[in-house]
């Protein structure tokens, strides 16, 4: 089952994305710069060990309490609903790219029709998203493109599982540099539903993409 559908289910009964404190994302944020840290690093082996041994600590703290599964979907104010964990773009997942969200419509209402819908992103990409040398990593690259390809069938009305996705590396997208991704969707045939996105900089195309996207079947 889709998030997308999970939610639909859930209606009222998610939690409000407003009651998610800053602290949560700050959090997050430590620890992607902890990571590029690591990535980046040429300390030596004592002041490894000690870093190991401080965060195995922290480690231990936060495991104190775990949630049952690996899924927190929010709704906010508008109603707009949001995966807050998951690897694509989840806000409380440090090891998700780091997407900030510049057009994102609301999705229409449960049972109308997909409406034709384009959204931008931006992502400032780190040393820890690095490939070639000063490059982002393709498979990152595939990632944000099937999350934002995704949002946009998602904020059209025509969500579901991606069934395909076909990406076209033309040039290097560098990291440390900010960097647009935008999706659009695209139309639907019964259940499927299709997009496609680029990758800018600057401009300059560097990565496109398209995708497919096939709903549940209903029973209702």
């Amino acid at each position: 089952m889709s998030a997308a559908r999970l939610a639909e289910q859930l209606g009222d009964q998610l939690t409000a994305a407003t009651s998610i404190p800053d602290e949560s994302f700050t959090l997050v944020e430590r620890v992607r710069e902890l990571v590029e840290a690591v990535v980046m690093t040429d300390v030596g082996a004592d002041e490894r060990a000690t870093a190991a041994e401080r965060l195995a600590a922290v480690t231990s703290a936060l495991k104190s309490r775990r949630r049952d599964q690996a899924l927190l979907l929010v709704r906010h104010p508008d109603g707009r609903v949001e995966s807050m964990v998951q690897a694509g773009s989840g806000r409380l997942n440090p090891q998700a790219p780091p997407l900030e969200w510049l057009v994102r419509p609301t999705e229409p209402p449960p049972g109308s029709g997909p409406v034709p819908v384009e959204v931008k992103a931006r992502c400032t990409f780190t040393a820890s998203h690095a490939g070639s040398p000063g490059r982002v990593y393709g498979g990152v690259i595939a990632l944000v493109l099937d999350e934002v390809l995704g949002v946009a069938a998602r904020a059209a009305g025509a969500s579901g599982m991606t069934v395909a996705l076909s990406v076209s590396l033309k040039t290097g997208t560098p990291f440390g540099v900010p960097v647009e991704i935008l999706g659009r969707y695209t139309g639907s045939d019964g259940r499927k539903s299709f997009a496609r996105g680029e990758v800018l900089v600057d401009g300059v195309i560097t990565a496109e993409a398209s995708a497919i996207y096939v709903q549940e079947r209903r029973d209702d």
